[in-house]
C-alpha cells in the first residue's frame, strides 16, 4: 500500500520539475538612472533705496527688475535666477552692511546697484575687493570704477558727462551765453552741475554765479532772491528737491530759461503737480518714455500696464544693468562665474529701451545721450527729445 502512495507523489514531482523549467526567467533588474545634476540659480542682488530720501524712486527701480524678469521667464542660458533685493534706506553705512550680507551671506553672482550717488560710492569701494561683478545704476561719479577691482562697471556713465554735452550744447544751440548755476551740495549735484558749466565755458560761455544748496532743504527763497541776471539758470538736485525748487521758482515769478543736468530729477507727475510753466524747461539723459522706437514703444505700454505708472530714467538704468547682465551670462553659455562674466561685459552690446549699450575696456558704457525738452501732452507732461549725441563714451571728452 505504501508503494502506490509513492507513485502520485513521484508523478507530481517531476510535474513540477517540468513546469518549473518552462516558466520564465526572473526579470534582470533595471539599474536606477543617475539624475543629471541641475545647475544652481544664478543669484542676482539688487540695492535700491526704498525708504529714505531716494524711496520715490526705488519701488520704480524694483518693478523694472521684477517686469525685465518676468519677460525672459527668468532664466537665463538654461539657468533659472533668482532675484534677492535689499533697501539701503538713502544711508551709505546701510547700503554697504547689504551689500556685505548679499555677499557673504547670499553668495550672490553679480550685484545691480545702488542707485544714490552717496551710497553707491562706499558699496564699489567695498565691491572691488570681491571680484564680483557689480554694474551700476543711473550716472555715477568716475571714481566708483577706480577702486581698482574691474569688477565695477558704469553702464550710464558719469554725472559730469551727462553735464558735460548739456552745457555745451545750450551754448551752442541754446544761444545762451551766460548762466547762474544752483545744485545740491554733495556729490552727484557738485559733479552734474559741474559737468554743466565745464562744458558751457569751453564753449566759452560766462557763469555769473554758483549756490550750493543743503541736501533736504525746503525753502528756497533766499537762493532764488540771491540769483543773478543771466540767459539761463543750471541746476540739479534730487527729485523731491527738484519739485520744490522749480514750483518755488516759477512762485516767485521768475522767468529765465531753466536748464536742468538730468531729465530724470523730473517726473511727469511733478510736472502735472506744477502745471504749463514746466513747457520748454531743457535737461539731458539717457531716457524718455517717448523715444520714439518700436521697442520703447513695446516696452512703455508693457511696464505701464503692469505697474500703472511711466518708466523713468532710473527704472531704464536698472532695466540696462540687467540686460547687459543676462547677455554675458548667455555669452558664456551659463557660465556665471566672475571673471567670465567680467570678460563677456566688455565684449557685449545690448539692444534695451534706452538704445545701444556697452563697455569700454576701462568699464565705463558707451550709449546715447538725449537732450530732451518739456512738452505737453493731451495726457500728461513728459520729456520729448529735440537732439541725441549717439554712441559717445558716456564721460567728459578727453579733448
Amino acid at each position: 500500500m505504501k508503494r502506490y502512495f509513492l507513485i502520485p507523489l513521484l508523478i507530481l514531482m517531476v510535474l513540477g520539475v517540468v513546469f518549473a523549467g518552462c516558466a520564465a526567467p526572473a526579470p534582470t533588474p533595471t539599474p536606477t538612472p543617475t539624475p543629471t545634476p541641475t545647475a544652481p540659480a544664478i543669484k542676482i542682488g539688487a540695492i535700491m533705496s526704498l525708504t529714505g530720501e531716494d524711496a520715490i524712486v526705488g519701488r520704480g527701480v524694483k518693478a523694472a527688475l521684477e517686469y525685465r524678469l518676468e519677460q525672459v521667464g527668468s532664466q537665463v542660458a538654461g539657468r533659472k535666477i533668482q532675484l534677492i533685493t535689499e533697501d539701503d534706506a538713502t544711508n551709505p553705512t546701510t547700503g554697504v552692511d547689504k551689500a556685505k550680507k548679499l555677499v557673504e551671506f547670499d553668495k550672490i553672482d553679480v550685484l545691480l546697484g545702488p542707485l544714490h550717488g552717496g551710497v553707491a560710492m562706499g558699496v564699489a569701494n567695498y565691491m572691488s575687493k570681491t571680484n564680483i561683478p557689480e554694474i551700476l545704476l543711473m550716472q555715477k561719479s568716475l571714481a566708483a570704477i577706480k577702486f581698482g577691482g574691474n569688477n565695477v562697471f558704469l553702464p550710464f556713465g558719469t554725472h559730469e558727462g551727462t553735464g558735460y554735452y548739456l552745457g555745451a550744447y545750450a551754448y551752442d544751440k541754446l544761444g545762451y551765453k551766460t548762466a547762474t548755476a544752483l545744485f545740491e551740495d554733495f556729490v552727484a549735484g557738485q559733479e552734474f552741475v559741474g559737468g554743466t558749466i565745464k562744458g558751457f565755458e569751453k564753449k566759452t560761455g560766462t557763469v555769473a554765479q554758483k549756490q550750493p544748496v543743503k541736501p533736504g532743504s525746503v525753502d528756497f527763497s533766499p537762493n532764488l532772491a540771491a540769483l543773478k541776471q543771466s540767459d539761463a539758470v543750471f541746476f540739479w538736485f534730487t527729485p523731491a528737491l527738484t519739485q520744490r525748487f522749480v514750483a518755488q521758482y516759477y512762485a516767485a515769478g521768475l522767468k529765465m530759461p531753466l536748464v536742468l543736468s538730468l531729465s530724470s530729477v523730473l517726473f511727469s507727475e511733478m510736472m502735472a503737480d506744477i502745471g504749463d510753466k514746466v513747457v520748454g524747461i531743457v535737461a539731458a539723459g539717457p531716457y524718455t518714455s517717448l523715444i520714439d522706437t518700436p521697442l520703447n514703444k513695446s516696452y512703455v505700454e508693457g511696464f505701464s500696464k503692469k505697474n500703472n505708472f511711466l518708466p523713468t530714467g532710473q527704472d531704464i538704468s536698472a532695466d540696462v544693468a540687467l540686460t547687459l547682465y543676462l547677455e554675458a551670462v548667455t555669452a558664456t553659455g551659463g557660465d556665471s562665474s566672475s571673471a567670465k562674466i567680467i570678460d563677456a561685459l566688455h565684449k557685449v552690446k545690448a539692444t534695451t529701451p534706452a538704445g545701444v549699450f556697452s563697455f569700454t575696456p576701462e568699464n565705463l558704457g558707451v550709449g546715447d545721450l538725449y537732450i530732451m525738452q518739456v512738452t505737453k501732452l493731451p495726457d500728461k507732461y513728459d520729456w520729448k527729445v529735440i537732439d541725441k549725441y549717439s554712441q559717445i563714451p558716456l564721460d567728459v571728452p578727453s579733448q
